[in-house]
């Protein structure tokens, strides 16, 4: 697993994240309200053959609440935490219930049947510590939900060092297929599904994105930009921008707790 180093503490990340969601690339990232709904959307799409939707759920880093709201649509109870408290104030008005915070900030005796966290985990300073409040906060049997850049992916292999997720003030860590299996495995979590993930995106919100973090490809595709027509730059479509999704399981332990205890006849 690569890391950052050094790594920045919790205090310096909260305000990062705060400024960048008031006033920084986050906001125009929250801005795009429908291309955010329409991953929320084909994230349910994706998970949903192997998650049932129901129970209750926890976003981490859930930032203004577009997945808790599309889950809350679905009939879920849903909530969500998330470090800016900015964007958490965005998603409160909406009525969403989110949390100003990390997973470590939700009661540990407060138990879930799903914990998502999209794009979550390369930003946390111990994913060993974070995947593991993830499994204390969850039902036997519950799911986690995990998607992040991979680094061992094609799309990698092809860019180098100028992959677009190597950020340095922001991505701490990076994963691949073969460490992230381990680091849940070692938390005692089973894991059901390795895939990659989609993302809708149109060409100008993807210019936004390369303008922040590669503005070699940003140059190059906005000389292209005027060569496109207006309406096929905002038409959203799915695409594999090299991200891995991996779904987890909390195994049931041995015992029912819904069951009453068989008693066994006394030996003479």
């Amino acid at each position: 697993m690569q890391l950052q180093s050094p790594l920045p503490t919790l205090p310096e990340l909260t305000e990062f994240y705060d400024k960048s969601f008031a006033d920084g690339m986050y906001q125009d990232f929250a801005a795009a309200e429908t291309l955010k709904q329409m991953t929320a959307q084909q994230r349910v799409k994706e998970i949903s053959t192997t998650i049932p939707l129901k129970g209750k759920w926890l976003d981490v880093g859930c930032a203004n609440g577009v997945f808790v709201q599309t889950m809350t649509q679905q009939g879920v109870d849903a909530q969500g935490v998330e470090l800016s408290e900015h964007a958490i104030s965005i998603g409160k008005e909406r009525g969403l219930n989110l949390h100003a915070g990390t997973v470590d900030d939700i009661p540990a005796d407060e138990s879930f049947d799903c914990i998502t966290a999209f794009d979550i985990l390369e930003h946390v300073l111990e994913p060993l510590d974070f995947i593991g409040g993830i499994h204390k906060r969850l039902n036997d049997g519950g799911h986690a939900v995990f998607t992040v850049p991979n680094a061992g992916g094609i799309v990698r292999r092809i860019m180098g060092k100028r992959w677009y997720f190597y950020i340095p003030e922001e991505h701490l860590h990076y994963f691949n297929r073969k460490n992230l299996v381990g680091l849940l495995k070692k938390q005692g979590f089973d894991v059901i599904s390795v895939g990659a993930t989609y993302k809708p995106m149109t060409y100008d919100y993807a210019l936004v994105q390369f303008a922040e973090f590669n503005p070699l490809i940003y140059r190059g595709l906005k000389a292209l930009s005027y060569l496109v027509p207006a309406k096929l730059r905002e038409r959203p479509m799915p695409l594999p921008i090299g991200e891995l999704r991996v779904i987890a399981r909390k195994p049931k332990t041995s015992t029912n707790k819904n069951e009453e205890e068989v008693k066994l006849p006394a030996t003479v």
